[in-house]
């Protein structure tokens, strides 16, 4: 990781699980994967996922690219059901 991405204090969210967006209430995403970063980006890593009506077929969904900068501005919450 370079100083920039190492500074990042904010823990990837977990594989499987729904979040939704603190600033953006609309933006759901259920986390299909969490890839670490290459040492000489900006960002800790990048979350893949997609709507969570897609959770049982992720193959046939839209799919979310979000680094890690991104989530935390976004400052995602885990969805307790």
């Amino acid at each position: 990781m370079t100083a920039s991405n190492q500074d990042m204090q904010i823990e990837p969210p977990l594989i499987g699980q729904t979040y939704v967006s603190r600033a953006t209430p609309d933006l759901v995403v259920y986390v299909v994967d969490v890839v670490d970063s290459d040492p000489d980006e900006d960002f800790a890593f990048i979350v893949e996922g997609c709507d969570p009506v897609y959770k049982d077929d992720t193959t046939n969904a839209d799919g979310y690219e979000i680094t890690s900068d991104v989530w935390a501005k976004h400052d995602f919450a885990l969805v307790t059901e």
